[in-house]
């Protein structure tokens, strides 16, 4: 355990402490810290402990549990799966086809599939232009400042073949109805083969719209070509022009 889990982990007992004693505004502080402290480890494991404890609970917005039905993406080429760490979602459904990025390689580590994992930025892609099929980002966006969309779609948009996909699964932002600092998505995912139950959590001002990526997909000339949402999630697929 590194020094800044150790030191995250610590804040959140702490902060328990706190809330047992009714202080809430310092349990509220400490809890800020944690998820501050774990964002730089970008660990999305610790985050969603920090998420799941008590103090975590008491400041953040939980979802009921989603359901999604998913099966292996149709096509004959390769996929470039951003975020894929962590749970590793598209690279369960269509294994050795999937390229699996992640800026973390612990995330990566811990990813039990056959996708070709590689510690990369998906704003920043070093492939060649036109190198896949199909691009995807399930439950990923979420985690990233506002500010870098525009040039991950221009990123994706490049590495894409012409008429390739770009498919997308994140969160619409709820109301925010009471002073929370988080969010977390409960979500099952029913595969082929298993069923997997995943947490998303993230800051709450990081939650964004739907129709802020169809702006961005506007933008970046992608073409959408489906589109749903219901309750706190949406799915969007776009289509290089």
């Amino acid at each position: 355990m590194s020094k800044q889990e150790k030191k995250a982990k610590e804040l959140i007992q702490k902060a328990e402490q706190d809330l047992n004693t009714k202080n809430i505004k310092q349990a509220k502080k400490k809890l800020q810290q944690a998820i501050k402290i774990a964002k730089k480890t970008e660990s999305e494991q610790l985050i969603n402990k920090i998420l799941k404890s008590k103090t975590g609970k008491y400041f953040i917005y939980t979802t009921k549990t989603h359901s999604i039905k998913l099966t292996p993406i149709e096509t004959d080429g390769l996929i470039l799966d951003i975020g894929g760490g962590g749970e590793g979602i598209i690279g369960k459904l269509n294994g050795k086809q999937v390229v699996a990025i992640d800026t973390s390689e612990q995330e990566l580590l811990g990813t039990q599939n056959q996708a070709l994992k590689i510690v990369m930025d998906a704003t920043d892609l070093k492939f060649l232009p036109k190198s896949f099929d199909v691009c995807t980002s399930f439950f990923c966006l979420m985690y990233m400042p506002h500010q870098r969309h525009s040039r991950l779609f221009r990123e994706v948009y490049k590495v894409l073949k012409d008429n390739g996909k770009f498919l997308i699964w994140d969160v619409e932002s709820p109301k925010k109805h009471r002073d929370y600092l988080a969010f977390l998505l409960q979500l099952k995912v029913n595969l082929p083969d298993e069923e997997i139950e995943a947490g998303y959590g993230t800051e709450w001002d990081r939650l964004i719209s739907l129709e802020h990526f169809k702006e961005v997909a506007r933008k970046t000339k992608f073409k959408i070509t489906s589109k749903w949402s219901k309750d706190e999630i949406f799915h969007l697929e776009m289509s290089k022009m």
